[in-house]
């Protein structure tokens, strides 16, 4: 029963957000310039790419948002009491991030990997069977997670502040900025989010 309070709580959210964005669609039509960038194919394999609008593009972020919530707080309540131990002691296969706390762990692949890349647990684990490399992003994330290190390690500390200044870091959002795939110079690649619907943290 408490397993399905977590589902039923995504899904009212997801139809009041739903609810919210249809509402509030726009109704003027977008500059002549504006390229979207956020598509939804609708004409199965290799058919017409239709863009999303802007409620659209809500709805979907914040219910992957809610999925990837609901998931973490699924993992938390199934390690109670053991939130404190090293990851490696209350989870299979951490090969990063050792020795942080377990629900360290969690907090970091929603809040950082997650809400950086814009996506859900699903996207890189199997969900309930979070120790298994099936997934290609899984060991992509890892290897993106060795890059950012040796970035911050290697170049940026030695990049010079001001006394008193924060040293500055790179880290997911740097260049995802809630995409799957990282950000170039002409903005997010096609099926994307819109750089100015991304969210403003992560890790």
């Amino acid at each position: 029963m408490t397993d399905r309070i977590p589902a039923a709580i995504t899904a009212v959210l997801s139809i009041a957000i739903l609810v919210y964005a249809c509402a509030t669609a726009p109704t003027t039509n977008p500059a002549p310039n504006t390229q979207p960038v956020a598509q939804v194919n609708t004409g199965g394999f290799g058919g017409p790419r239709v863009p999303l609008t802007d409620s659209a593009r809500r709805v979907r972020d914040s219910t992957t948002a809610a999925r990837r919530d609901s998931g973490a707080a699924s993992v938390l309540r199934s390690i109670a009491g053991r939130e404190t131990q090293p990851a490696e002691s209350v989870f299979k296969n951490i090969k990063i991030l050792k020795g942080i706390p377990a629900g360290r762990l969690v907090n970091i692949m929603n809040m950082g990997f997650g809400r950086s890349l814009g996506v859900s647990c699903g996207f890189c684990h199997v969900p309930g069977k979070w120790d298994l490399d099936d997934k290609e992003e899984k060991n992509t994330a890892r290897l993106m997670f060795a890059m950012v290190q040796t970035i911050n390690r290697d170049f940026i500390s030695k990049v010079p502040v001001d006394s008193g200044s924060p040293r500055p870091v790179v880290n997911c959002m740097t260049c995802h900025r809630g995409n799957p795939r990282p950000m170039g110079p002409d903005g997010p690649p096609p099926g994307n989010r819109q750089p100015g619907a991304t969210p403003r943290s992560g890790g």
